[in-house]
């Protein structure tokens, strides 16, 4: 896996062929929202995009291809969005730079609901593709957890003899869990104040004062 070719466009240097064909775009976000990567249909998502295979396989390799140019067409728009809200590292802690993350979380829902269901579902898929994720991208949202939690450690926020690797298991288990924690029919508000408690949790443990 460490050794996994590049993407065909990218070996290339063109552009992202989902930039250039909205329908298959919108055919294959539709589908890996709805269906793991083996469950989802390649020829499916091509007669839904009117694509014919040889002009797919003019694009791309195969199906784990275009699965994970689409990871880098969602992942361009998260990156944008994190530009736009500063969660470089240039905020006042990591506390608002997680709650800022959660924003951006609830900004990607409205703007197109598949987009979180497509980035949830990735965490569900077999190991052998989580690996190829990882060789073609490394593992972006541990990178992004692990700089925080060094910033945070840094600057006093988080105690400086905790252990990065535990911080970061720790929060990325209860963002992996968050979905059991905040029913879909709750408002904004109501996320946003989970999160929030969430972030005590972090930042203040579960015991009592008198514990």
């Amino acid at each position: 896996m460490a050794n996994a070719p590049k993407l065909k466009w990218l070996e290339s240097g063109g552009v992202n062929p989902l930039d250039e064909s909205p329908a298959l775009y919108e055919a294959a976000l539709s589908a890996f929202a709805e269906h793991t990567f083996q469950e989802a249909s390649l020829n499916d998502i091509l007669k839904a995009a009117g694509m014919n295979k040889g002009s797919f396989y003019y694009r791309f390799r195969d199906k784990m291809e275009l699965y994970l140019s689409l990871l880098f067409r969602v992942g361009t728009e998260k990156m944008r969005l994190f530009q736009e809200h500063d969660v470089s590292g240039t905020s006042s802690g990591f506390f608002d730079e997680f709650r800022n993350m959660a924003l951006i979380g609830l900004k990607l829902a409205k703007k197109d609901p598949r987009f979180v269901v497509f980035s949830r579902r990735i965490l569900q898929e077999e190991a052998q593709v989580r690996e190829r994720v990882i060789a073609c991208f490394g593992d972006m949202r541990s990178g992004l957890l692990t700089d925080m939690v060094e910033r945070a450690k840094a600057s006093g926020e988080f105690r400086k003899e905790l252990r990065t690797e535990t911080a970061v298991y720790v929060i990325e288990t209860l963002l992996n869990n968050l979905d059991s924690l905040i029913p879909a029919e709750w408002s904004d508000e109501h996320i946003l104040s989970a999160v929030d408690q969430l972030l005590d949790v972090i930042r203040f443990g579960i015991g009592g004062s008198e514990a």
